[in-house]
């Protein structure tokens, strides 16, 4: 008996979710004026998006921006930690999928409104080491 006639099972290939997912986040990639080749798209098992935005935030000079999404919680730009883990400074209420354009004008207008603000401390959004000192 060979391996083929042991196993009859039918696979599902249908992508359908991640092209479509994909191409959601292809026009906000697009009109952000990226390029898209530091994002990724993840359609299992929350569909969700990352995209890693040009330049810093000036409260945050010295740390990767990135824009993130999940079907659940929709849109928020992020920024890496000290330690490397992404922080949310912001999210994009309401529907948890709107239109590429609103999401674009969120994103800009974002930027634009961290040049104005004044410098936040960091600290305040990376968790205290943990641990105790012994005296």
């Amino acid at each position: 008996m060979t391996m083929e006639s042991e196993i009859d099972f039918d696979i599902d290939f249908d992508d359908s979710v991640a092209r479509e997912v994909r191409s959601y986040v292809s026009e906000i990639v697009t009109g952000l004026g990226l390029r898209g080749d530091s994002s990724c798209v993840d359609a299992e098992p929350l569909a969700g998006a990352y995209v890693a935005l040009d330049g810093r935030l000036p409260d945050f000079p010295g740390h990767y921006v990135a824009l993130v999404w999940n079907e659940l919680n929709g849109w928020s730009v992020a920024v890496e930690d000290r330690l490397g883990d992404l922080v949310d400074v912001a999210r994009l209420g309401g529907d948890p999928r709107p239109a590429p354009a609103e999401v674009v004008r969120w994103v800009n207008g974002l930027v634009h409104k961290e040049q104005k603000r004044a410098n936040r401390d960091f600290a305040a959004f990376v968790p205290a080491q943990r641990g105790c000192l012994l005296s």
